[in-house]
This record gives structure tokens, sequence and C-alpha cells, in this order.
């Protein structure tokens, strides 16, 4: 993986990092309720049911302007009813399967046309019935109205090419963790800017398209 405007790097052996609660990520008591009815024989369908929940019981906005952009908790989120994108949406997911302790990270990236247009994304470590523990990549924020509607796939560890379209710029534990040249991802300006600093970093010689959309 190479090192060229990644601002956060992934610890993949560090599993009990990704389980921590963090000012973005965190855990209160409603949460805790949501994590404990869900009650899966497997990892796989644990973070399929959490995917789903949060899309019978919140609402997408649809709204790039919305001021609540990246300022809020899992519980502000929570409390809301509403995500306002797809920073909420991975932040939700986060916190409840980290309860439920799975653990997961969530990955930040930039459109290669463009330089904006960022995704987050959630990767977690999902154990099967033999035991075998792989870093799955899913995104939190598509459309779910069945559980077969969830798409996982296993994260390449060491291409940063997301998808198609996506780049990976940070693997984070909590994005309000991230700072780069003094900026600070808690407002939509702030992402922006600190999107447009990660531009000019990235070695895009390496946006290669090795991975479905």
């Amino acid at each position: 993986m190479i090192k060229e405007g990644l601002i956060c790097k992934p610890e993949f052996d560090d599993k009990n990092k990704y389980l921590q609660f963090g000012n973005r990520t965190n855990c209160n008591k409603k949460i805790i309720e949501i994590a404990n009815s869900i009650n899966e024989p497997t990892d796989g369908l644990t973070v399929r049911k959490i995917l789903l929940w949060i899309n019978q019981n919140t609402v997408r906005i649809h709204n790039d302007k919305d001021e609540r952009k990246f300022k809020r908790s899992s519980a502000e989120i929570l409390e809301s009813k509403e995500r306002t994108g797809c920073c909420d949406s991975s932040t939700l997911f986060t916190s409840i399967a980290r309860y439920k302790g799975i653990p997961t990270m969530q990955i930040l990236t930039i459109n290669k046309d463009t330089g904006r247009d960022g995704h987050f994304y959630v990767a977690s470590y999902l154990v099967d019935t033999e035991k075998r523990g792989k870093w799955i990549l899913i995104d939190t924020d598509a459309p779910v109205k069945d559980i077969r509607d969830v798409r996982l796939s296993v994260l390449n560890l060491e291409n940063r090419n997301i998808s198609k379209r996506r780049y990976a710029y940070a693997y984070t534990d909590d994005y309000s963790n991230i700072e780069l040249n003094g900026i600070k991802i808690d407002c939509i300006q702030n992402i922006n800017k600190l999107q447009n600093e990660v531009w000019n970093m990235l070695d895009k010689r390496d946006f290669v398209d090795k991975m479905r959309e």
C-alpha cells in the first residue's frame, strides 16, 4: 500500500483498536438496546441485520448543504432518526457493530475523476463459522430493503482503489481523529478543504480499476 496521500493508515492486525468507541462513534443506552435486539448466528448475517435496521428506522436525507454533516455523534444521529449522508451512515453502523463485538473501521475515499465527491465506507472484520476472519468492505449508505440487498466484498489490504471511482485516503477508528495541516473533519467546508489537500498529495498513477463498481 503506497503512502502518498494516505493521511491515516490502517492497522489491520490491531482488531481491538477498531472495537473502541470515539467522539463520533460513541455508544449510549439506545445503541446498546438496538445491538442487543440483533442476535444472529454469524457475523455476516449480523451486519446485514444492522444495515436493515438502520434503513428501516432512520431516513437518509439528500441535502448536500445540510449543516449537520460531519458534526454529529452516532447517538445524535440516532436521536434525530435522520442520516445526512454516508458519514452518518458509516458512523451509526460502526457504533452498533462494535457493540456486537465486530471490529469496524471507517474508510474515507475521494473521487478519482474530480478530487471531490468523497464517500465514507466501512470495513468490518467478520469471522465465519470456521473461525476464519477477513476484513470485509461495506457501503453503509447503500439503500437496503431486504438483507439480500447488502453487498459484502473482501477488502484488498494492499490496494487503495476501493472501486472504479473511489480511492481511499484514510482508514480510521473515528473520523473525528483525522487532522491534516490543521484541518479537521467537522463541517462541510473543512471536508472540502481537506480533500483538496489530499488531492495534491496523491500519486494519481495508483488510480487503477482493479475492482468492480
